[in-house]
């Protein structure tokens, strides 16, 4: 299963401070959104949008007294900061490895791969093996794991660390309530459990230092409703303004696909009504900065792709749910910030490997936003990932690997947004 979910690498002219309201539209009398008002913001001309990289302006011109405008680049350096942040929970028996490259230099070579795949669970984390090449970060009450955890960076955990097996941090860590571990505990820099929290290890622990003093860890993902970008609304806002008349595009084309489609999309903003396929792949190619509006949702029991030329980059924005039970690719390993997937919907199922090897080992490339979505990861072979997920919840039926790439916190397009 090729996946790639890539992020949201820019920013669009106007961009402003993020989640700043530079716009005032409110619900009609019956409670639904009213149209666009005719003093918005331009979207820009065709010629516009091609002439810059990222993500469009994520502008919901239907927003119900909500933040109507966020700039793209702040949104993609509060999400996908972590190689892995969930808003909510984080459980799983299987393995979970991360560390870090640079698609803009090349494409992953492990043998120089970097530190800097963090993890960020804002609630309960119940892992399993875990060797993060950067740092972990766990705020929920409770931290329990029966497997060996290894941090290379710092370890940041506010509820108390039930360890069953050996733990072992290259950097600080800070444990809010205490760790009982029964096996080995190893902490490269100091080791901070403020006083009166319990310190219950089976044998002598290695510390660079130890200290006292209270501290309250901070929650990594930013999932405050008021932080969160209104996808289903953003496509609301194409929907009503693309570019699908220029590229001689038919939305409701990929609506029931009943024979296999290849189609060429060349610079613009495109929608779709939304996309269904069964047992036939869809496989688009994005020749230019292509931005794809999907208004409801993408369900195939087959293959969904859209690769991308040398040079093009693609963001797709589903504001419904996603289930596809064949590769999903958007974008490529070798550079995964060059497309981006934005999901509104409650589910993304990606429910096994390539149609002609269901069971072999799945492959994703990219960054994914999908803030209210649990990812369901049904594959039976090991999971690897270039590039970061941000969702609601997480469910890996098989180990996982991340490869991070920090070429997503590339600005784009000027104006650069302010620093969040």
């Amino acid at each position: 299963m090729l996946l790639a979910i890539a992020a949201l690498a820019a920013a669009a002219e106007g961009c402003g401070t993020v989640d700043v309201p530079v716009l005032s539209l409110l619900g009609g009398a019956d409670g639904g959104p009213t149209a666009p008002d005719a003093a918005l913001p331009s979207l820009g001309t065709k010629a516009e949008y091609c002439a810059g990289s990222g993500p469009p302006l994520l502008l919901d011109a239907f927003a119900d007294g909500g933040t109507p405008s966020t700039c793209p680049d702040q949104l993609l350096q509060r999400a996908f900061t972590y190689a892995l942040c969930t808003c909510n929970e984080f459980i799983s028996d299987y393995a979970l490895s991360t560390d870090a490259f640079n698609g803009s230099l090349g494409a992953y070579e492990q043998s120089t791969a970097l530190d800097g795949g963090s993890v960020g669970v804002n609630g309960e984390l119940h892992p399993g093996p875990m060797q993060v090449n950067g740092s972990l970060w766990a705020s929920s009450a409770m931290a329990i794991t029966t497997s060996t955890v290894q941090v290379s960076g710092d370890l940041h955990a506010e509820g108390e660390m039930l360890a069953g097996g050996a733990l072992d941090v290259g950097g600080d860590a800070w444990m809010a309530n205490g760790i009982q571990s029964m096996s080995g505990v190893t902490i490269g820099g100091t080791l901070d459990v403020p006083a009166g929290a319990p310190f219950d290890v089976t044998g002598a622990p290695t510390l660079g230092a130890r200290v006292s003093t209270p501290f309250q860890v901070a929650a990594p993902c930013e999932c405050d409703p008021s932080e969160l970008v209104d996808v289903a609304g953003v496509v609301a806002t194409y929907a009503a303004d693309n570019d699908d008349k220029a590229l001689s595009i038919d939305a409701t084309s990929l609506e029931n696909v009943q024979s296999a489609v290849t189609m060429t999309l060349q610079c613009g903003r495109v929608y779709f009504t939304s996309i269904a396929a069964n047992q036939v792949p869809i496989t688009l190619t994005a020749a230019g900065r292509v931005a794809v509006f999907v208004g409801r949702d993408i369900s195939t029991t087959s293959d969904f792709q859209i690769e991308v030329e040398p040079g093009a980059e693609v963001d797709l924005f589903v504001a419904g749910t996603v289930t596809v039970g064949g590769s999903f690719l958007v974008g490529d390993t070798t550079y995964p910030a060059r497309g981006r997937t934005y999901v509104g919907g409650a589910t993304v199922n990606l429910l096994g490997g390539p149609t002609d090897n269901p069971q072999s080992a799945a492959t994703l490339a990219g960054n994914l936003y999908a803030p209210s979505a649990t990812l369901d990861l049904g594959g039976s072979a090991t999971t690897t990932l270039y590039g970061s997920i941000f969702a609601s919840s997480l469910i890996a039926s098989a180990d996982l690997m991340i490869h991070y790439d920090d070429a997503i916190l590339t600005q784009s397009s000027t104006p650069a947004c302010p620093a969040p």
